[in-house]
């Protein structure tokens, strides 16, 4: 479930970049990552704006205690989770937390393979991909990050960790969880039967 675009590992020279330049270099990257989480180009493209500018405000701050592009991944997750709250589309589970064990079993909180919890071998189809996509976009916001940040854009779990402020096995269980709910919406498609589109979402709002 990978995007031919996803993300490389950067050059150990990005510390050294002028701000100009590292706009040059990351801003296609923080843009796609946005357009996936709120699947609207003009929503997306304001809040890569809004990254670059706080980025730029902290950007004399910024110690190298991470990548810079995990740093970047960081302020545009966080931009996205609160303009989201803001337009009241934020995404919940009915009841628990998100990283509770599922059904009490606390194994199922740790290593999970990437191959088994999607339907890789069909991914050549487009059809299906436009069909996957349209259900990682109904995920919850916190499933969604993972998935995108993993699945899409190709980050391993330690820089998903950096990037969500969450423990690596946190990480893979919500992966585990939203792969499980992909599966279960693909499923009928899978079998040839239809997939019920997923609930609408509120009218988008300007700023």
């Amino acid at each position: 479930m990978r995007d031919a675009s996803r993300d490389i590992p950067v050059a150990d020279d990005d510390q050294n970049l002028t701000f100009d330049e590292l706009v040059e270099r990351y801003q296609r990257r923080v843009f796609n990552l946005l357009l996936r989480m709120v699947d609207d180009y003009e929503e997306a493209s304001d809040l890569t704006q809004d990254v670059f500018v706080q980025a730029y405000k902290a950007y004399g701050r910024f110690r190298g205690d991470s990548a810079v592009y995990t740093w970047l991944y960081r302020i545009a997750i966080n931009r996205c989770r609160n303009r989201m709250k803001q337009m009241g589309r934020e995404s919940r589970l009915v009841a628990g937390s998100i990283d509770d064990p599922i059904d009490g079993d606390e194994a199922l909180t740790r290593e999970f393979p990437d191959l088994s919890m999607a339907p890789e071998p069909h991914l050549d189809r487009l059809e299906l991909r436009q069909v996957l996509h349209r259900e990682i976009a109904a995920l919850p916001h916190d499933f969604k990050t993972v998935v995108v940040l993993r699945d899409l854009r190709g980050l391993s779990y330690r820089e998903i960790a950096e990037v969500v402020g969450i423990t690596v096995e946190a990480v893979k269980s919500r992966l585990f969880r939203a792969r499980t709910q992909l599966r279960e919406r693909l499923t009928p498609y899978l079998r040839g039967e239809e997939v019920p589109p997923p609930p609408p979402s509120p009218r988008r709002g300007r700023r």
